[in-house]
């Protein structure tokens, strides 16, 4: 009778799906973002001098942006896109100033500078960063562990006996396969992965946590 033996398109789709088991949790974390509200506070904040003035002018007389682009804040990492409620004046050219630099020539992506005015919006974006490091290195750290299992093992029964959540983890197709099939175990294989942990990062997963 045949054996389901870990084949590199086996074990790459058993990884495949470790990774997507734990990509809500990185997901999440995406979506934790600072306050939107923070787009237009930023901006009210950049041009508090000209604010009066652009309120008087009429439509059509400057240009016009839906959103503003924060690519760091100091020297912490953003990346984020603040929306406004409706088309919002901006420079032609932005200036430099003690509070903000313009990132690139092409984009109108800018750099909060590292000043107290920013403080709040600084600790909410390496609290966001924190989040989504944190789960990004728990994926990566139950891919690893599961490519542990795997590798230790040629064949997939004595691997599902050592962890059994492999299961969850495993092609349809291939389930069918290893249902067909009675596999002898012979000998122990030592694995130098915490399997209680990755029981526990399987489940965690499951439940959304």
């Amino acid at each position: 009778m045949a054996t389901v033996r870990f084949s590199k398109e086996l074990i790459d789709q058993i990884l495949a799906n470790a990774k997507a088991k734990m990509q809500p949790a990185v997901d999440k974390a995406l979506q934790e973002r600072p306050d939107p509200a923070w787009g237009q506070k930023i901006y009210d904040t950049l041009f508090s001098d000209v604010l009066p003035t652009l309120r008087q002018l009429p439509d059509g007389w400057l240009k016009t942006v839906k959103e503003i682009k924060i690519e760091k804040v100091g020297s912490v990492r953003c990346d984020m896109t603040f929306s406004f409620n409706g088309p919002t004046p901006w420079p032609l050219e932005f200036k430099e100033t003690a509070l903000a630099k313009k990132e690139s020539y092409w984009g109108d992506q800018i750099t909060l500078k590292d000043d107290l005015v920013w403080s709040e919006f600084h600790a909410e974006v390496v609290a966001q960063n924190q989040k989504l490091t944190a789960a990004k290195a728990r994926q990566n750290e139950f891919v690893a562990s599961v490519r542990a299992v795997v590798n230790a093992y040629t064949t997939l029964a004595p691997a599902l006996k050592a962890w059994p959540p492999l299961w969850d983890l495993i092609p349809e197709a291939t389930k069918d396969k290893h249902r067909e099939i009675k596999e002898r175990v012979k000998g122990e294989v030592s694995l130098n992965v915490d399997l209680d942990k990755l029981t526990a990062m399987s489940t965690m997963a499951r439940l959304g946590i």
